[in-house]
């Protein structure tokens, strides 16, 4: 929960890393809860981004620009979207586009959402690829059971996260 909070916030490394490692070593049915447990995290880092952005929004949009892969180019796409297409719809979107939902969280004030509608939309917003995750990454533990080391497994998933954020963050701006 922790880390989903701190990614709804300010932390530029999704809560899909520690997913991925309950569901690998523990299954579905565990990388579900550490899921929802992520997701509930979301909803809390996402009030506060929320709360931040409505009291005191140029310093909360500085500190979400500043993140990692955020850029004032991804900032502005999201901020006309949310006005194109309502709020609600741009958040849904957001996984699609690799755009944090901390940016539609510290838009979101401005954007006409209030602060119980923003926190209860992280549940729909964020839990759906975070179960995908679970899902794809608990039967490539089912699949390496008995057949890989755990030694082995840990250091390809560790090798595979790093190699993932090194691409991601050296291909986006910001």
């Amino acid at each position: 929960m922790l880390w989903g909070a701190a990614e709804g916030f300010l932390f530029f490394v999704v809560p899909d890393v520690l997913i991925s490692l309950v569901a690998l070593r523990r299954g579905f049915r565990m990388g579900a809860l550490a899921s929802l447990a992520a997701a509930l995290g979301a909803m809390v880092g996402g009030a506060a981004m929320w709360l931040w952005s409505a009291n005191a929004p140029g310093p909360a949009l500085k500190a979400v620009a500043a993140v990692p892969s955020v850029s004032d180019a991804m900032i502005d796409k999201a901020r006309a979207d949310m006005a194109r297409e309502g709020w609600i719809v741009a958040s849904l979107k957001g996984p699609l586009t690799s755009t944090p939902y901390k940016v539609y969280a510290a838009l979101a004030p401005r954007a006409g959402a209030s602060l119980p509608a923003f926190a209860a939309a992280a549940l729909p917003v964020r839990l759906p690829r975070f179960l995908l995750v679970a899902a794809a990454f608990s039967a490539v533990g089912a699949m390496m059971r008995g057949r890989v080391g755990q030694k082995t497994t840990l250091a390809v998933f560790t090798a595979g996260w790093v190699l993932f954020y090194g691409w991601f963050w050296m291909t986006r701006p910001g």
